[in-house]
């Protein structure tokens, strides 16, 4: 649908007042200082006249073609300035089209439309006609109208985050951050926020207004100035509307709420709630108004619950047992081995123990990640089984957690996040699709009663819940002897995963992957190469351009292993040559999830990369961190673990995986138009390999370092019957050309018999 345009029969069948000629000079193409000025000589003389809210018009005409004695007094010597001024602001009011938008925005949120009208009145017409072409593509990209999406940034920005060149028609980057930088420009006309439109003087409300802003300014503290624009914001929103204080409503407060949401991030709505009660203070100290429902505060997927919260008898034996478990990648210390009466075998680091009896228990091997799921299991379930009242007999003990009420009450209580979490994003809650969050907390729960010994039978009805809960289960089979079986789907990269992986399917995003690291590369060294210091911004396109080198063309490791590379030291992971020359990666085996060593070579212009970070951007990137100087990471941190748990001393860490794969996924997003991460490079590397050779799966296994093949086949199963099928229509054709190059067709005439 296209914008309106303004005609010569759109006449305003309404007066406008003062608000509505405040927003006529803020859609002009006057100078910022100038329209500052005219705004401050409006407000000059509406408080002069005092007729206690915003005046008409045209009794501002009338006065300053005629003005009163009094105004002029009260305005003082600057009254020949300030009747320049509001003749320049009627002259605004005069341009019909002005005045007609200044008219439609009144206590609305602008959409797309009305900033492809705004544009019309001050764009030229080349720049008006590419303006509207990208607003109506970013509109059809969200499959709306003009007149669907709000023109405010907050409301913008993310759609113009997640678009890509394709989404505007465009071919490279560039392109598409013009039309994006296009689009600001033209929603910047008509957001309250940028341009001003949504603040409102106390001096234009009516003289009750007036009054209750008087009174909370004074009981405000000196740091609440939000809450303070917040409530004047609310006091014009319904002056405008002509609403007293005490008509207050749900349905107005929850306009008012949309409209401050849309000009700003979610996390505002707690600056509203502030405010809110303020007002609520207020009314309980006298002042007569309704109480301000507080808008909805953000939906967690559960409530916050602390393992110390949990009794006793729960959570002793939990810990008790975690203590004594070790975690397999932790290679150990040898000097606990060695005795200390023995000090020429302790120098050479070597001991003999006694070896170790079959009647003692060995430790359970239990990762860090396996201690935080199982104590999350185990407070998740006496939570719920303390918060539902169908639940009789509350637990005290770890075995009372194994049975069918509590474990239904947790599997309730997660899916009752998950409705309100999809409520509030405007989705449908499917009761009927099994979440993969509550079998993974019920199927934690069984790993936990078989290594505390909880009794069997109870153990046994937990275990049948978590199967039922399963949802890879997809269908249940009869066997022979009339006994069923589950039938379980294929397990493959999850359904996020997949979806990133699937869009490069077109060519043009694999084309601006492998783009990737140099446009990083170059955008991070153009500082340095204008002779000026990098910044920590810079610092981060480095690191993300070696991340994108070093998955292409040296390994596709996984995040956690980017995270940790170390440069120097006798365990350094990267071996650089002194010259030009090849280097190479070396991962031990403990570091790695399958327990496989990495042992790999590094290109002559990665190994070049590596060379100039570490020179140019490894300083800048410790002292940010406040890392030590002899930190060996690449990407330095301050902090890590504890070192007998594996860690750091403090000041030697490395960055955090977690913040590592954001700030990669937002620079892809940003500078490459790509939605990545670090998880999907990896597997973005197997698909590269298939598409050129479907039967390389062997190869992919080796590259990503899976143990078994079966994963490895599990993980591209979609990918593989695409290629299939590919291979199938390839082949299919071949030999039909080949049989129909050697059948001769004859056309017979049925009459005579003979060939035509």
């Amino acid at each position: 649908m296209k914008h309106e345009t303004f005609a010569s029969t759109d006449v305003a069948t309404e007066n406008g007042d003062t608000a509505d000629l405040r927003r006529c000079l803020w859609l002009t193409t006057m100078k910022g200082a100038t329209r500052t000025a005219t705004l401050a000589s409006l407000a000059t003389v509406c408080a002069a006249m005092g007729d206690g809210g915003e005046v008409p018009v045209e009794r501002l005409r009338q006065m300053v073609e005629s003005p009163d004695a009094d105004t002029k007094a009260k305005v003082g010597e600057r009254w020949l300035q300030v009747a320049s001024d509001l003749r320049r602001a009627l002259r605004a009011w005069d341009d019909r089209p002005t005045r007609w938008l200044a008219q439609r925005l009144r206590a609305r949120l602008p959409t797309l439309a009305d900033a492809a009208t705004a544009a019309g009145l001050r764009l030229g017409s080349d720049e008006l006609r590419r303006a509207v072409s990208a607003l109506e593509a970013l509109a059809a990209s969200e499959n709306g109208a003009l007149e669907d999406l709000p023109a405010t940034a907050s409301a913008i920005e993310p759609f113009l985050r997640t678009a890509t060149p394709e989404t505007f028609g465009v071919a490279s980057m560039k392109s598409l951050e013009n039309k994006r930088t296009l689009i600001r420009k033209v929603v910047r006309f008509v957001d309250p926020l940028s341009t001003g439109m949504r603040e409102t003087a106390p001096a234009t409300l009516p003289s009750q207004w007036q009054k209750i802003l008087a009174s909370l300014d004074h009981q405000m503290k000196e740091h609440e100035k939000s809450a303070v624009a917040i409530l004047r914001r609310l006091a014009g929103f319904c002056a405008r509307q002509g609403i007293a204080p005490v008509e207050i409503d749900d349905t107005l407060i929850e306009a008012f709420v949309a409209m401050e949401l849309a000009t700003h991030s979610p996390t505002y709505i707690e600056k509203l709630r502030a405010a809110f009660r303020r007002w609520n203070d207020t009314v309980e100290d006298g002042f007569e108004g309704p109480h301000l429902r507080l808008p909805g505060a953000p939906v967690h997927r559960q409530q916050n619950v602390a393992w110390t919260a949990v009794p006793p008898g729960i959570r002793t034996p939990v810990d008790a047992y975690l203590a004594t478990a070790i975690s397999v990648r932790n290679p150990g210390d040898w000097g606990g081995l060695v005795p200390d009466e023995d000090p020429e075998y302790a120098d050479l680091g070597i001991a003999f123990e006694t070896p170790v009896s079959d009647q003692r228990a060995a430790a359970p091997i239990l990762e860090p990640g396996t201690h935080k799921n199982w104590r999350d299991a185990v407070k998740r379930a006496w939570h719920a089984a303390e918060s539902d009242p169908r639940v009789q007999s509350k637990p005290m003990a770890l075995g009372d957690l194994f049975c069918r009420s509590i474990v239904s009450a947790l599997v309730a209580s997660v899916r009752a996040a998950r409705r309100k979490r999809e409520e509030s994003q405007g989705r449908v809650f499917d009761p009927k699709v099994k979440g993969r969050y509550e079998h993974t907390l019920v199927e934690a729960l069984c790993s936990v009663g078989r290594a505390l010994a909880i009794d069997p039978s109870r153990l046994a009805e937990v275990e049948e819940l978590k199967r039922q809960l399963d949802p890879s289960v997809i269908a249940m089979k009869r066997s022979a002897d009339g006994s069923f079986k589950r039938v379980y789907a294929e397990r493959r990269i999850g359904t996020r995963h997949s979806t990133m992986l699937a869009k490069f399917a077109d060519t043009s995003q694999l084309k601006r992957w492998f783009e990737a690291p140099s446009v990083l590369w170059s955008l991070a060294c153009a500082p340095i190469r204008q002779g000026r210091k990098p910044r920590s911004t810079h610092v981060a396109l480095a690191r993300n351009a070696l991340i994108a080198r070093m998955g292409q063309y040296v390994a596709p490791v996984r995040r956690t292993n980017h995270a940790r590379y170390r440069h120097v030291g006798d365990d350094r992971h990267l071996i650089l040559p002194e010259g030009d020359g090849e280097g190479t990666l070396i991962i031990p085996a403990h570091e790695g999830k399958t327990l496989k060593e990495i042992h790999v070579r590094i290109d002559r212009e990665t190994v070049r990369m590596l060379k100039y970070y570490i020179k140019h951007f490894l300083p800048i990137a410790r002292r940010r961190a406040k890392a030590s100087p002899d930190n060996p990471h690449l990407f330095p941190g301050a902090g890590g673990r504890e070192i007998e748990n594996g860690g750091y001393a403090p000041g030697m860490g490395y960055f955090t995986r977690a913040k590592l794969n954001n700030s990669f996924k937002k620079h892809m997003k940003k500078h490459c138009g790509l939605d990545l991460c670090l998880h999907v490079m990896r597997h973005l590397a197997g698909k590269v390999i298939l598409d050129q050779d479907p039967s390389a799966m062997a190869l992919v296994k080796e590259i990503l370092g899976h143990k078994r093949l079966k994963t490895t086949q599990s993980y591209y199963a979609e990918v593989s019957r695409l290629i299939a099928q590919r291979r199938y229509i390839h082949l299919l054709e071949r030999q039909s050309r080949q049989v129909l190059a050697t059948v001769a067709f004859k056309f017979v005439d049925p009459q005579t018999g003979k060939e035509i």
